[in-house]
């Protein structure tokens, strides 16, 4: 099993990896940017997960799903979003509608959330792919 982290927070980024690949068997590859874990997950096209930041600069976690949606191998892989903005914000909120419509993000996660959080999150998306190879999981 394969993730790819994309946060531009070098420090969040390290410790999602750390905690990833000492709590689980899973492999795991970061990227800084966007546009470097778009490119990343053109070229590899072996994630099983993907994690993306909702909040960077130039290229946040949207917009790179709004990318991803038009590419045909990127569309079935789930994206579980982590964000600094409050999940019960009106900002966030209204970002949901957004969500829906891209029909790519499995689910989300806010940050800063615990390590069993993140691990429950990432194993349960995991297993329910798994079990059902099509369509978003809430």
């Amino acid at each position: 099993m394969k993730i790819l982290v994309v946060d531009n927070d070098h420090n969040t980024a390290e410790t999602i990896k750390a905690v990833i690949t000492t709590k689980t068997e899973y492999q795991v590859d970061v990227a800084y940017k966007g546009q470097d874990g778009f490119d990343k997950m053109r070229l590899e096209n072996q994630y099983n997960l993907r994690i993306l930041d909702i909040m960077m600069p130039e290229m946040s976690g949207i917009d790179v799903c709004k990318v991803m949606i038009s590419e045909e191998k990127l569309k079935n892989i789930p994206i579980l979003l982590v964000s600094a903005l409050p999940i019960l914000s009106q900002e966030f909120q209204a970002s949901l509608k957004e969500f829906e419509e891209l029909q790519l993000i499995t689910s989300v996660l806010e940050k800063p959330f615990t390590v069993d959080a993140l691990i429950t999150k990432i194993n349960t998306i995991i297993q329910l792919k798994q079990n059902t190879p099509t369509g978003p999981i809430s």
